[in-house]
């Protein structure tokens, strides 16, 4: 049974550890923009210069770049149970083209989780992470992306709300209280699917 799945967010909500604990639990493919560009970085390619230099000055991709990338993952893997979407979309646009790339291809998006949690909580995670040795978590940087989702990236929250697939949940908690409730979202979507 095929189960896809959103996740959107302000940067260090927490989208990555979740995608990855939803992903192992339900079985679905986490795919995460932000890890497919660091693959891409890492080896050098066209792509991966481009994307470097933008993601680390705390900027977004091309949609276009993007949603290629995206469609090339989504075909290579067909025969999963469902995909999990970590990073995109990321603007309006980007949620429009995808809402008719799975229309024609017959795939469905079931639910969007709305991760969010205060603004200084937030930056302490960024601190936490920067000093772990991600590149892209500079302050200039964190403010930078802050400054773009806000812009760009939380009007999705009314987007899916208007289509009566946004859930919110408040990641400002102990991550396995936080993937208790999220699990227990699913399993209730489920449910009703199989009804």
């Amino acid at each position: 049974m095929d189960f896809n799945i959103v996740m959107i967010g302000p940067p260090c909500s927490g989208k990555g550890t979740h995608s990855d604990l939803i992903a192992n639990e339900f079985g679905l493919m986490h795919i995460s923009t932000g890890e497919l560009f660091r693959r891409e970085m890492d080896i050098e390619t066209p792509i991966g210069i481009i994307a470097k230099m933008l993601i680390n000055n705390g900027n977004l991709v091309p949609d276009s770049i993007t949603l290629k990338m995206l469609y090339k993952h989504i075909k290579n893997n067909k025969d999963v149970k469902g995909f999990l979407l970590d990073g995109v979309p990321r603007t309006l646009p980007q949620a429009e083209l995808i809402e008719k790339y799975i229309a024609k291809y017959n795939i469905r998006c079931d639910v969007v989780f709305y991760l969010h949690a205060p603004d200084e909580v937030l930056f302490n995670r960024m601190q936490k992470r920067s000093k772990d040795g991600r590149e892209d978590d500079t302050e200039a940087s964190f403010f930078k992306r802050m400054m773009n989702y806000y812009d760009l990236t939380h009007v999705l929250t009314e987007y899916y709300m208007a289509k009566g697939k946004l859930i919110p949940i408040s990641t400002d908690a102990p991550i396995t209280e936080v993937s208790n409730k999220i699990f227990n979202t699913i399993n209730y979507y489920l449910s009703k699917i199989k009804q």
